[in-house]
């Protein structure tokens, strides 16, 4: 479903018109991001929307690095950036929370340092909150790292088949999470739920859930914003730990979710937060599987079931990949084609740090945190744009 309504239309939906500009808050949680905390600040600089509408509110987290001092400097030359800082760090949640009550405006936008958003981002999103019954509007992200490392490239295509599938599944009224960034929320819609959890390890994906059970409408919009991938391999697998691990705390929070909207979206809600747990299945599964083949463990005989439940979802997985890959590359298809081969080796990569996510919410809980390291590359062709 989401790879036709991309070729028949791109993603998000059609928007509605123009409006009086409102209040607009735009919220960033920054700690130690001196690498990119300067170019996300620049692009606000440049964001299209009345000045007299418009401020940034920072909120800096115990940084130990060049971080506060960027912000500050900003705030110097523009009054309409605020800087908070704050001696110690409780998470990306409270940041936000603690940001959202220095704030006055009626829409409120998040971002992470390493964003970079088009300069019409707050334009389009507002043409969506006419409808008095839109809670949030959320865009999508393109990729600034795409040639820094292989790593950041399977990201890349793993953050795109992921827009495809949350485009399918809006238009199935399924459930769709939220991003951490380029989100736009009704101040109204963020109070009725009470704010971000402050102690949840993914913050947005557990806002969804409770805007989901408290029937707030939101939208997908075709607003763009960049940002960038993980690029090293130590990077995507403590960010995938901290993922995986919030995921399935956030589902376990919300086990009750069917009492308070449709089987079938609550359904589809804990299959997403328990995913980890059905990719570390699906990565033992194989490896039964290889030890049969060499005479090890159980015989092959006794597998053959399980095997034939194994090429089912290897034909869908690839299935998938190639329709992603079809709908959006435009020229070297077999290159594309190649890096599907490469998907392999990454989800093994993501399953063990699933793996891994298991075992550290077992032994600590919701106080797991791992921060994702920016490098702030930016690919050579962006650069000319004033990235």
């Amino acid at each position: 479903m989401g790879v036709w309504r991309y070729k028949k239309r791109g993603f998000g939906e059609d928007p509605g018109e123009d409006w009086d500009p409102p209040n607009v808050s735009v919220l960033v949680p920054v700690k130690n991001e001196e690498k990119v905390i300067g170019r996300l600040l620049e692009s606000l600089v440049r964001l299209e929307y009345p000045r007299e509408n418009l401020e940034v509110i920072v909120v800096e987290d115990e940084s130990i690095d060049r971080t506060l001092e960027i912000c500050r400097g900003y705030s110097q030359r523009y009054p309409w950036i605020k800087v908070f800082h704050r001696d110690s760090s409780l998470g990306k949640g409270d940041a936000l929370n603690y940001a959202f009550h220095q704030s006055k405006g009626e829409i409120i936008a998040t971002f992470d340092a390493d964003d970079i958003p088009e300069p019409l981002a707050v334009t389009k999103a507002l043409r969506y909150f006419n409808n008095p019954e839109t809670g949030a509007v959320h865009g999508y992200h393109r990729v600034l790292n795409l040639r820094e490392s292989v790593v950041s490239r399977l990201a890349a295509y793993e953050n795109f088949v992921y827009r495809l599938s949350n485009d399918g599944k809006y238009a199935l009224r399924l459930f769709v999470t939220f991003s951490g960034s380029n989100t736009f929320f009704r101040r109204s819609a963020l109070e009725r739920v009470g704010l971000w959890d402050a102690k949840s390890l993914v913050e947005d994906a557990e806002l969804s859930v409770r805007f989901a059970r408290a029937h707030i409408a939101t939208r997908l919009a075709p607003v763009e914003c960049w940002q960038e991938m993980p690029a090293k391999v130590g990077s995507l697998f403590r960010q995938r730990i901290r993922w995986s691990g919030g995921n399935m705390l956030t589902g376990i929070k919300h086990w009750d979710a069917w009492r308070s909207m449709s089987l079938v979206k609550a359904l589809d809600m804990q299959v997403l937060m328990m995913s980890p747990i059905l990719a570390v299945l699906t990565f033992a599964a194989w490896l039964i599987l290889g030890l049969g083949i060499v005479r090890v463990g159980l015989p092959l005989g006794t597998l053959l079931p399980l095997l034939s439940v194994m090429v089912v979802l290897n034909l869908v997985y690839v299935g998938s990949l190639l329709a992603a890959v079809f709908s959006s590359a435009r020229s070297d298809v077999v290159s594309h084609l190649g890096l599907v081969v490469a998907t392999y080796p990454y989800a093994t990569l993501v399953s063990l740090a699933n793996l891994a996510a298991m075992v550290l919410i077992l032994r600590k809980g919701a106080r797991l945190w791992l921060k994702t390291e920016k490098t702030g590359y930016v690919d050579e062709q962006l650069r000319p744009s004033g990235f």
